[in-house]
């Protein structure tokens, strides 16, 4: 698993930035040109250096010219210039297009886990999209960034290695293969690092994961006394997460002093060739051995890109590996429009969130436009999966849920989304004024909509004693707010799009009395307009509804009136009795 993460990594790289090929190309050919008049600069300048100190008025012959000190000045300058222009084009193409990798991973990454099932977001770890989509991209930029500067030094070192080809062969040559033998060397530590970066990258996961759920649990932390229990936990994944980085960073860091060297040495080697053989222009020695020492610090550029890509090509992996995980599993998208949301009907439906364990089996029911179908059981029972399979988040693994006439399966998304409603038992909102929570992203509801939704879920004169009415910002997950206001603003979500079916799941179970009493006031007023499915633990919850469902250990077991279901539903009788509600006062 790990060899194909790490062979994966910089292949993910390489498609990448194929998708930018025009820019890389450009940015390739801004690096030569730069580094070739860098060349020639010192060059130039080398040979003036020399005519000046052996008391000539000429510098040369350099390639075979010979030029006044005055012209090589004026030629040196311009050099000095042009290559200032080409190198800032450079650094905007590279600026654009690190920048333009970030946003485009984003956008990627999130796109395809929106647009993926339900089922496949549920299973994430807590905070996993978060983490990928800072840290993770973050690192794939950071490759793309490495990679442009690779280019930079690997096309800067060619220019200078020619232009050394060119003033003296022989000792050029003897660099080159010298540098060669460099590279190889290198090899083995590179590997090294990519496979240390893999775990890395694991590491860094499941710490964010691991701190992520750990934050979620403040208030027990802070009941149950072990902040210090917790403070050693995090720390005991810091440690491990950190190793791994310290492993990296290590191996990365060292290629640099290695590299110079070794390079020093290939250098020696070719001053070594230059005393062999021997040269009879002062000006072509200086030349050379600036070129190849200048030479130097784009090979360790070089070395240290190839081993920073090394280090954060996994990370590009693992985004890549993602993304492809949530587009195998897309959101279900139908065509078919039915003629209207209701009846609901299930036959013999069953469902399991792993093989061989049913959540549930053998379901048959049918919902009719209007009714308020209540559904109790025991903790576990597959109440919420039914909810889910209800709102079409879910599909079922045999048997089949009509809507309308249509299997749900069938039926578009976008139109089936907008005729249902869900609350949720936690009431969820987001930082943002009280109509921004109640529209949720629903560009089409209407300020008029908004407050006759308020108004229906028993929360407008709340929201009207707030400083500023539904323009309030409610802070961060409106805090602001009571857990009753915040599950009434809930369902004044839901109520703002004018939905047919309206599905709540444990709507009053953490609510005061009063709480609960007004929003059993706004159910109650749905009925026969709207068809609502109540999902409850609280028997008081239940006495606005028509007809109650009890599901026990994944199955049906009874389905029929409360005064039907006293007699015949031992879990329905046992449920009363627990609440301390009599048969004549639920009645």
């Amino acid at each position: 698993m790990r060899s194909a993460g790490v062979s994966g990594g910089s292949r993910v790289l390489r498609d990448l930035l194929s998708r930018y090929r025009g820019r890389v190309a450009l940015l390739a050919g801004t690096s030569f040109v730069g580094a070739l008049l860098e060349a020639l600069f010192l060059v130039m300048i080398t040979g003036v250096a020399m005519a000046l100190v052996a008391g000539e008025d000429r510098v040369g012959p350099i390639l075979g010219h010979s030029v006044g000190i005055r012209t090589s000045l004026a030629l040196g300058g311009v050099l000095l210039m042009v290559r200032l222009a080409v190198n800032l084009l450079g650094v905007r193409i590279s600026a654009h297009l690190t920048a333009d990798v970030t946003a485009d991973q984003r956008h990627i990454l999130s796109t395809a886990y929106l647009r993926a099932s339900w089922a496949t977001q549920q299973a994430e770890p807590t905070g996993q999209l978060q983490t990928l989509l800072t840290g993770f991209v973050a690192a794939a930029t950071n490759a793309v960034s490495t990679f442009t500067i690779g280019v930079v030094a690997l096309l800067s070192l060619v220019a200078f290695l020619g232009t050394g080809l060119a003033v003296d062969a022989a000792a050029t040559g003897a660099v080159l293969v010298a540098l060669a033998v460099v590279g190889t060397i290198l090899v083995p530590l590179r590997r090294r690092i990519r496979q240390r970066s893999w775990a890395s990258a694991g590491a860094s996961l499941d710490f964010a994961t691991s701190v992520s759920e750990l934050g979620a649990l403040g208030l027990e932390m802070q009941t149950f006394g072990v902040r210090q229990r917790f403070a050693d936990r995090i720390d005991e994944l810091n440690h491990e997460t950190t190793e791994t980085q310290r492993r990296v960073q290590t191996l990365t860091g060292s290629l640099g002093p290695i590299y110079i060297a070794l390079a020093y040495a290939a250098v020696l080697v070719g001053v070594a060739v230059l005393t062999i053989v021997g040269s009879g222009d002062l000006a072509v020695i200086g030349a050379v051995i600036l070129l190849m020492l200048r030479s130097l610090s784009y090979g360790q550029q070089l070395a240290s890109a190839a081993g920073s890509i090394a280090a954060n090509a996994p990370f590009l992996d693992r985004i890549h590996a993602t993304v492809k995980r949530y587009q195998a599993s897309p959101a279900a998208t139908g065509d078919v429009i039915p003629a209207a949301v209701t009846p609901l009907e299930a036959r013999d439906l069953n469902f399991e969130y792993l093989p061989g364990r049913p959540a549930l089996s053998g379901v048959s029911f049918r919902i009719d436009t209007g009714d308020i179908v209540g559904v109790i059981g025991p903790s576990g029972a597959g109440k919420s999966t039914l909810a889910q399979l209800l709102l079409g988040l879910l599909e079922p693994l045999h048997g089949s849920l009509r809507a309308g006439g249509r299997d749900l399966r069938e039926v578009d998304r976008d139109w089936w989304s907008e005729r249902i409603a869900f609350v949720a038992q936690d009431a969820a909102l987001f930082t943002g004024t009280v109509a921004e929570n109640i529209r949720f992203f629903r560009d089409g509801i209407s300020d008029e909509a908004v407050r006759r939704a308020a108004m229906q879920a028993n929360v407008l004169s709340d929201i009207e004693a707030l400083p500023h009415g539904f323009q309030t910002h409610l802070g961060e997950r409106g805090s602001q707010l009571s857990g009753g206001q915040r599950q009434r603003l809930s369902i004044a979500r839901a109520l703002a799009g004018g939905p047919q079916l309206l599905v709540l799941d444990e709507p009053t179970s953490a609510l005061d009395g009063r709480s609960e009493a007004l929003i059993r006031d706004t159910l109650g007023s749905l009925h026969g307009e709207v068809t609502v499915v109540i999902i409850a633990h609280r028997m008081s919850t239940l006495d606005i509804c028509d007809r109650i469902m009890v599901i026990e250990g994944g199955r049906m077991t009874a389905f029929s009136s409360p005064s039907i279901l006293r007699k015949d539903s031992h879990f329905y009788q046992n449920a009363m009795a627990v609440a301390g509600i009599s048969a004549g006062a639920e009645s």
